[in-house]
This record gives C-alpha cells, structure tokens and sequence, in this order.
C-alpha cells in the first residue's frame, strides 16, 4: 500500500463521501501510522493501550469509533481474546489503474486545452480567463467543513480544562452564566493544532495548562487556546527552568484524572 496515495484517498473521501467524527479521523491516522511501522502487512496487532497514546481517545471511544469505521468499510477489526492485542486490516481506498487513468486524462485534457486556447483570438482568451478567475474565486469563497469535535475527544477535554482554570483562578473573566461564552470547539481546534503540526505532546500542554494559571505573569495573559499555543514555546521553558513549577515535574497528573 501507498501510504501518500491512501492518505490523499482518505482526506477525498472525508470531502465527497461521508463526514467524519474527529475521533474517527484520529483512530484512523493512529491506525494508520502503526501499519506503516509495520511495512503494510495485511493484518496487524496493536493494544488499546498505544492507540489511546496516539489517538488521544478514551478506551470506549476507540471502541465506539473503530466499529463506525469497520461500518463504513475503511477498517476490519477482530479480537483476540481477553488480554491481548487486537487485529486490524486497513481497507485500500484507492485504485492504481484508476490513478494512473486519471492523470493521463488530466494531461490529455491540459494538452488540449492549452492549443484550443491558442488559436483564439485576444478577446476569446480575455472572456476565458474573466471566467477562470470568477470560478477561482468562488472556489477559494467556499469553506471546509467545520470539524466537530466529541465530548470524549481530548483536544476538547483538554480546551474544557483550561477554561476550567480560568474560572478557578477568576470568575468573572468567563461567568457561566455568560450569554457569549467561550467556543471551546474552537479552542479544541487549537489544541489539535498544537499537538499534530507544533509537536506538543498531550501531557505538555496539559501541563503548562496548570502552570500558566498559577504563574503570577502568565495567567492574566494566557486567556485562550489561541495565546496558548502562541506563547507555548516560552511557557515550557520557564516552566522548565530548574526549581520551577513548583518543584514537581515528576508528579504530574495523566491525561486520563482529567476531571470530566
């Protein structure tokens, strides 16, 4: 299997066929990185434990999920009994005759639009570029679907830990009776940010969660998601400093006592 050719192919799918749940796209991408560590052989054994580590999801939300994606044809699963590891096969969602079919008719078609285009006059070519650029524009207009996320998903857990912070530290900043609350879907947006494209590992950023809202400085300027993840790099190093964070690196909580 392609490993760049299936994840094109699962990203067309997420846009044309059905949408998905971030928890199902997480599974599927932790899925998918432990196959390609095993050289994408048909069946593969992987605990629940390490795709909780890189999916960030809950054990029942590994299984709530993997059995929409078996559903809709993207996985197959089967258990080996009580304490160990289960199988996974991952459904190919490309072709390659039809891949290569495709590019051929694009390259066919560039051809010949490109002398078509040529033997027309000045006006023709003005009047086509006038309509390429209006369909360029209303392309660029449209917008993704917005991802939304579940309430067992961690970046969404972790966007709920801050605000509680927040309120703990200072009621009125976010009152819960507030007619304009914070989107946390948005902030869960941040977070997902900050640990896929800025590396931040899960206990990093619920860590500098804890942090920030006891540091005297910090806690009146980290406010949302957004500032944390600007501002991550100089809070892990002050965090870091030796005799900081109160002495207690070695006692930080898991991601699993978060309290929801």
């Amino acid at each position: 299997m392609n490993y760049l050719k299936q994840l094109q192919a699962f990203r067309d799918y997420q846009l044309f066929e059905t949408k998905l749940s971030s928890g199902q796209v997480s599974l599927y991408y932790a899925l998918l990185q432990v196959n390609n560590k095993c050289a994408w052989i048909d069946w593969f054994d992987v605990s629940n434990q390490m795709l909780e580590t890189l999916s960030g999801l809950s054990r029942q939300g590994i299984n709530k999920n993997r059995n929409v994606l078996m559903q809709l044809g993207l996985i197959n699963f089967k258990s080996n009994g009580k304490q160990k590891a289960t199988s996974y096969s991952i459904c190919k969602l490309y072709d390659e005759e039809s891949v290569q079919s495709s590019l051929h008719s694009s390259v066919h078609n560039s051809l010949h639009t490109s002398l078509h285009s040529s033997v027309h006059n000045s006006s023709t070519i003005t009047k086509h570029k006038h309509k390429q650029n209006k369909t360029n524009n209303t392309s660029h207009d449209s917008k993704p679907a917005k991802r939304v996320y579940d309430s067992d998903d961690i970046n969404l857990k972790l966007a709920n830990y801050l605000l509680t912070k927040i309120r703990e530290r200072n009621s009125n900043i976010y009152p819960a009776d507030s007619k304009n609350p914070p989107d946390t879907q948005k902030w869960a947006n941040d977070i997902r940010l900050m640990h896929e494209r800025d590396a931040r590992s899960y206990d990093d950023i619920k860590r500098i969660i804890e942090w920030c809202q006891q540091d005297s400085f910090w806690q009146n300027n980290i406010l949302s998601a957004s500032k944390l993840r600007k501002q991550f790099g100089k809070l892990i190093d002050k965090a870091d400093a030796p005799n900081n964070f109160n002495g207690n690196k070695g006692g930080r909580k898991p991601l699993y006592d978060l309290p929801y």
